[in-house]
């Protein structure tokens, strides 16, 4: 199941800024690797096992290594290019502890499609890149020509997902993500959500994929948000349903998607009181992210720290750090 993500992760075309923080950086076999949330584990150490159980393997794929062979409940690597250069700066990010971990359950039944159902499921058994990119681009098409797909196959599953708009096929959608135990069909169900984001329960049905067990489940909810946030249909969200996947995120389900939940939750203008409950109740991870040197893991924290606190401590993990425990600097509770 990994091996998706690692692929996701292998290039991002971003500058690898750094900023003073609270990472762990080491040099690695391509470049400066960062490791973010490790509470045990010291970097040299960790980066020393992997080294020795993989040798041959490409250090971006050791979240893997950490999965199988070292006893991490998650991992994820991030490796960030910058433009122009062979300078390589990946960020692993290591979730120990298991206790927060929640994939979401998966059904057990195998229910009968509709014939556009069908052939989107044969897209996504056949050519998960083009579902991907549909999925990326759904509400920004004009976009489409800068991904590579073929603008032809990319049309097709487009007319398809229109086609199934109405709220017979919200509601199938859902019934589907529930009950039915095939991947392929939990992708295009998650896909056709996309037709329904005026509603809340689609973006929270979105969150809740990124928790699936399968990796293309949670990409191609992934890649709809990416394109959502950026698109002309992102909007204020009520999240207060969606509380259990979104604790779910923040206790380190799904590192590979923990940066995009956050900036989702920034663009919907989360209600900062129900923010404050998530990042007390599930406060490591975020943490570890707003204390990284690498800017592109950072930034996203920061900016969610700052949406629900009404504060800017820019990069003062320590302020951060208490605030989130409920104390201002003279040692009084916030809010007395």
């Amino acid at each position: 199941m990994r091996s998706l993500r690692t692929a996701l992760g292998v290039v991002a075309l971003l500058v690898a800024t750094a900023s003073p923080g609270l990472g762990q950086v080491i040099e690695g076999p391509d470049g400066p690797v960062e490791f973010v949330g490790l509470k045990e584990w010291d970097a040299r150490d960790l980066f020393d096992a992997i080294q020795e159980l993989a040798p041959d393997q490409p250090f971006h794929a050791c979240a893997a290594v950490m999965e199988m062979e070292l006893g991490f409940a998650e991992a994820a690597a991030m490796s960030y290019r910058t433009v122009g250069s062979d300078d390589v700066y990946t960020v692993v990010v290591g979730v120990e502890d298991s206790a927060h971990v929640r994939p979401r359950a998966i059904g057990s039944e195998t229910l009968p499609l509709p014939d556009t159902w069908q052939t989107l499921k044969t897209v996504a058994e056949e050519d998960s890149y083009t579902l991907s990119s549909a999925a990326r681009t759904l509400h920004s098409r004009a976009a489409a020509e800068w991904i590579g797909s073929d603008p032809d196959a990319l049309a097709e599953v487009w007319a398809l997902v229109d086609g199934a708009s109405s709220q017979e096929d919200r509601r199938f959608a859902r019934e589907l993500l529930a009950r039915d135990a095939s991947r392929s069909a939990r992708e295009i169900a998650t896909l056709v959500l996309g037709n329904f984001v005026d509603r809340d329960a689609s973006w929270h049905g979105l969150v809740l994929s990124m928790t699936d067990p399968e990796d293309r489940v949670a990409a191609v909810a992934g890649s709809l948000l990416q394109g959502l946030i950026y698109s002309d249909r992102r909007r204020p969200v009520d999240w207060s349903q969606a509380r259990e996947p979104l604790l779910a995120h923040f206790g380190g389900t799904n590192p590979w998607s923990f940066d995009l939940v956050l900036r989702v939750l920034v663009a919907t203008e989360v209600d900062p009181e129900f923010g404050r409950q998530l990042a007390r109740e599930r406060p490591d991870l975020l943490l570890a992210y707003a204390g990284a040197e690498h800017r592109g893991t950072q930034a996203p924290a920061i900016a969610f720290l700052m949406a629900i606190s009404g504060e800017d401590f820019g990069t003062d993990l320590e302020a951060w750090t208490t605030w989130l425990n409920g104390r201002s600097d003279s040692g009084r509770s916030v809010g007395e």
